[in-house]
């Protein structure tokens, strides 16, 4: 069974407007075989976080997103990218 990833997303100076563009162009819908995608800014950067099933799956998507790549390289360019096996996801339901 593939590990599961997480990938964390630093994008300075990112704003909740441009992230809106990018999830627009990429088609307002959630990555396929992400478990988890959010994303939101604070006074200086946006972050996006995203728990994957398996890095493949991960992979997949990326070459798949041509539109969502392309307006995050011209709204967002050179995030900082951190990424690293899942350990635990806890989560509520209700």
């Amino acid at each position: 069974m593939s590990e599961e990833v997480v990938r964390v997303y630093r994008m300075p100076g990112g704003t909740n407007a441009q992230y809106d563009q990018v999830v627009a162009a990429a088609g307002d819908v959630i990555a396929a075989g992400a478990k988890i995608h959010l994303g939101g800014s604070n006074d200086t950067d946006l972050w996006v976080i995203e728990v994957w099933s398996s890095r493949e799956q991960l992979a997949a998507w990326l070459e798949s997103q041509a539109a969502g790549n392309a307006a995050q390289a011209e709204l967002l360019p050179d995030p900082e990218v951190f990424e690293f096996p899942l350990h635990r996801l806890l989560s509520s339901e209700g």
